[in-house]
């Protein structure tokens, strides 16, 4: 169980420091252009699959060695 709250912990603070950054390069941008919404879209996609990777890659890489 310990463990399962470990990799929650790390998966969700990834995520929001993913969503952070790319909320900031957003604010950037302004208003009502194509960029801008391209950021924040890409940024929803990313943080799952980048929070995941950062989370369960390193055992993936632990099994094989």
């Amino acid at each position: 169980m310990r463990d399962t709250l470990s990799h929650l912990v790390r998966f969700l603070a990834v995520m929001l420091l993913v969503d952070a950054v790319g909320l900031g390069a957003w604010a950037l941008f302004p208003a009502g252009t194509a960029p801008r919404t391209y950021v924040l879209f890409g940024t929803l996609l990313v943080a799952p699959i980048v929070a995941f990777l950062v989370t369960y890659g390193p055992e993936v890489v632990s099994e094989t060695d």
